[in-house]
């Protein structure tokens, strides 16, 4: 965490706005707007996910990653049964939920599964390579086995930095086999989404044209304090009809009027805090370099770290070194690791 998130975090907690739509605080949805396009751009993600570009994309902050997947994973449920019941109308609705299924990798982290769960739609993990990168040919034979037995797939969640190795799924190869079976894919880059804005990581960001939404958690690479989660949208429509509920008590005299959209209909639930301060802050007082150096000074000292490791006969290192994570284990029975994680 750095200062000047703190100072903003601060600042944001003494104003206690509840954001929800743009007539609560003007400059608590601009402000987000703003960040979000900073982001977009400071990590080097498509153009169509920009507010400032004509079409239906944006981003968003949301509290953690969990919310960022379940918030897709919901969206892709409401959007496929609507799409189902205009297509199939002999299939009821209670029908079409119960044949709905979704995919990820068996080193997703558990965030995921828990989606499922409150989306009440099962999440099937599907076994990565040996290298624990999730492909297109196992979603591919899992989507035809589930087809023939008569599910419905809606959502793959792929993971760009897995939490047991930081490894990273094969975008390209799963996205198309979501665009030929009409499904959703959404991609989990909580930690290593910063390293997006690295030149010297660009192979990272293959393929993300292709996604339909993504999160980054920059409380993990990027000094701002928990919680901030940046969440991007090809198609923010999608979760708008999927979650828009309207009130008179929500209405204003400026709805229509503006290409400012209300985070209410973005999020799960109503109100919201004015996280973008801290991200304004953090982004105006370390400035776009300061931050990418921030970056590069992990990735050095996992490097560093990651030489120790061979140097040392004791131990071995168990997967590739990837961004700041270097997973090794002392050589022997696992208790002898087991003893060291204890002792430190």
């Amino acid at each position: 965490v750095s200062y000047p998130s703190i100072v903003g975090e601060m600042l944001a907690s003494g104003f206690s706005i509840m954001g929800f739509s743009w007539i609560c605080s003007p400059a608590c949805t601009e402000l987000e707007v703003v960040v979000m396009d900073w982001l977009a751009k400071f990590l080097n993600l498509p153009q169509h996910f920009l507010h400032e570009n004509e079409g239906p994309g944006g981003g968003v902050i949301q509290g953690s990653a969990s919310e960022a997947v379940l918030v897709a994973v919901l969206a892709a449920r409401e959007q496929a049964v609507r799409r189902l019941r205009l297509s199939q109308p002999e299939l009821s609705e209670s029908e079409i939920r119960g044949k709905l299924i979704a995919y990820s990798s068996d080193q997703s982290n558990s965030c995921i599964e828990k989606a499922g769960v409150l989306a009440a739609m099962p999440i099937k993990l599907l076994p990565a390579g040996e290298d624990l990168v999730l492909r297109g040919d196992a979603l591919k034979h899992a989507i035809e086995q589930d087809v023939e037995a008569g599910l419905i797939p809606v959502i793959c969640i792929a993971s760009l930095g897995t939490t047991g190795t930081c490894a990273y799924d094969d975008i390209e190869s799963l996205a198309t086999i979501c665009e030929q079976n009409d499904v959703w894919l959404h991609v989990d880059a909580a930690y290593a989404g910063g390293a997006f804005a690295l030149e010297e990581c660009s192979e990272l960001r293959r393929g993300l044209e292709r996604v339909d939404s993504l999160n980054f958690n920059l409380h993990k690479f990027m000094l701002v304090n928990f919680d901030c989660a940046a969440m991007w949208l090809r198609d923010a429509n999608k979760v708008i009809d999927s979650f828009n509920v309207d009130r008179i008590y929500l209405k204003h005299k400026h709805e229509g009027q503006t290409q400012i959209p209300d985070f209410r209909h973005w999020q799960i639930p109503l109100g919201r805090r004015f996280r973008a301060l801290k991200v304004w802050i953090t982004f105006r007082t370390l400035g776009a370099e300061g931050l990418r150096a921030h970056i590069r000074k992990h990735i050095r000292l996992a490097e560093q770290f990651e030489d120790l490791v061979k140097a040392d006969e004791r131990f071995e290192l168990i997967a590739p070194r990837a961004l700041g994570l270097v997973c090794f284990r002392a050589k022997g029975d696992n208790e002898i690791t087991s003893q060291l994680l204890q002792r430190l």
